[in-house]
């Protein structure tokens, strides 16, 4: 059930009304706590459910307290009484989820990671469609063959990083992997972009310090918004760059973002992560028997394609006229055939987050405002998906919520411990993340041709070749 904030989003003729209070009304007497939580006590007030929920508890707590004599020695008698039957049970899940952190952290310990940068000439023309082809050879299998291989020895899917950074306005494309994954990653960039230049670089996020005394920093995930997985951005498809036109002719939206990273000032950085791992996850098959399972990616976007197209049919009894009109509007078209293109690429479960770092007297909104909705040039929030700013520094909208700094620093140093170790699926930290075909993925990050002229991205002077293969030894 989507939530919705009690008045906002609503036509108000004047400037005020009593629509925030009509709205709670409402909730209250439907018991929409889900609203009142989020709407009222959350975006109004400033108060996390976590906080609001155990003021709520201890307030209860308190009560209980008052009106039961020797309460806690009560509760501590049955707590200690009824052990037998809950301290097996809990004692066994406590035990199974720490010997999966054990052994998958003590696995990525083992990887050794390195950082690849991109160099591009001047003269690159293949479009994004090279890219797809490229993350495509990438999309592997291998690393969680068995049961043994993923609960006892910690196995996972390889993991990539595509990154794009700005330092001072110099622009660099990186892409991080684990060591023995670097020959994979090579073969497959050289092979549809040739002209590149790849050269292993130092990972400029494990020697980068945080002092909050030196300078400001907002970190931020992008996930989507407002729909499901199911629903993809615009593409490099929908720019027609898939046609190859002309340079003069080409619209990339990665332009936009490259043309922004070029503007900041030389005390400023900003730090763009795009997390991916091949995605294999399944659900239980609906109507089907209990142990019959789907895949995650492809059934969520049946599921919505029925839902679109059960929309073109409507309410025959409502409305007549639909008895004998069966044309699909513009948007229902473009929509289904967008998702029906994407389930037919290779999956994969991905994770954003950028950061905006800056000296106190330089951090401003041109920064940070900017940084925040970076992926808008593939936003079609209308009737599809955006890239919408979530967690880390986003939530603190009122000054009660981080007295002296105090989160707003220790959410800046988890972050950056978060972006060195690449961390969102398996480890340390598991944030939430989405699924994206190798279309989107490749339309966020590509070799870019020569048609975008940013000044602060360094191309390489010209193209290099191998040397013949007929050379003497």
């Amino acid at each position: 059930m989507a939530l919705s904030i009690p008045g906002v989003g609503e036509d108000r003729p004047e400037a005020i009304t009593t629509a925030v209070p009509r709205s709670l009304v409402s909730d209250l007497i439907s018991l929409n706590w889900d609203n009142v939580i989020e709407g009222v006590v959350g975006n109004l007030m400033g108060i996390s459910r976590g906080i609001f929920l155990s003021m709520v508890f201890l307030g209860l707590l308190a009560v209980l307290a008052r009106l039961i004599p020797d309460f806690f020695l009560f509760t501590l008698a049955w707590v200690v009484g009824t052990s037998p039957l809950w301290v097996f049970p809990v004692a066994l899940a406590g035990g199974w989820k720490a010997w999966l952190w054990y052994v998958r952290s003590d696995f990525l310990a083992h990887k050794h990671p390195i950082l690849l940068e991109v160099k591009m000439p001047r003269d690159l023309v293949k479009s994004p469609r090279g890219m797809e082809v490229a993350l495509s050879h990438l999309w592997a299998q291998s690393g969680e063959t068995t049961f043994y291989h993923r609960v006892w020895k910690g196995q996972m899917y390889p993991v990539w990083s595509l990154e794009l950074c700005s330092f001072g306005g110099e622009v660099k494309f990186y892409i991080w992997t684990w060591d023995y994954w670097r020959s994979n990653v090579e073969a497959a960039i050289y092979s549809q972009y040739p002209e590149v230049e790849i050269v292993e670089a130092e990972d400029y996020a494990m020697k980068y310090v945080y002092d909050p005394k030196r300078e400001t920093v907002y970190a931020t995930d992008h996930r989507y918004e407002p729909r499901s997985d199911a629903y993809p951005l615009k593409t490099y498809i929908d720019y027609e760059l898939d046609k190859d036109p002309k340079e003069e002719f080409k619209v990339d939206p990665l332009a936009t973002v490259i043309e922004f990273l070029s503007s900041m000032k030389p005390q400023e950085q900003i730090w763009l992560q795009i997390l991916m791992t091949p995605n294999k996850d399944y659900r239980r098959k609906k109507n089907g028997r209990w142990w019959e399972t789907e895949g995650l990616y492809t059934s969520l976007i049946k599921e919505e394609i029925d839902k679109i197209r059960l929309e073109t049919v409507g309410d025959i009894q409502k409305d007549k006229w639909r008895s004998y009109v069966r044309i699909q509007q513009y948007r229902q078209t473009e929509l289904i055939r967008s998702m029906d293109r994407n389930m037919g690429k290779y999956p994969f479960s991905v994770s954003l987050r950028g950061v905006y770092i800056a000296p106190p007297e330089l951090f401003g909104s041109h920064g940070w405002f900017q940084m925040r909705f970076i992926w808008r040039p593939f936003a079609n929030p209308q009737f599809s998906n955006q890239l919408r700013p979530r967690r880390w520094h986003t939530p603190f909208d009122y000054p009660w919520q981080d007295l002296w700094d105090m989160r707003w620093d220790l959410h800046a140093r988890r972050f950056f411990d978060c972006y060195r170790r690449r961390n969102t699926f398996m480890g340390k930290w598991v944030i939430p993340h989405n699924i994206m075909s190798t279309e989107i993925l490749a339309s966020l990050w590509h070799p870019v041709s020569g048609a975008i002229k940013s000044p602060g991205l360094q191309r390489i002077p010209s193209k290099k070749a191998a040397p013949p293969p007929n050379l003497p030894k």
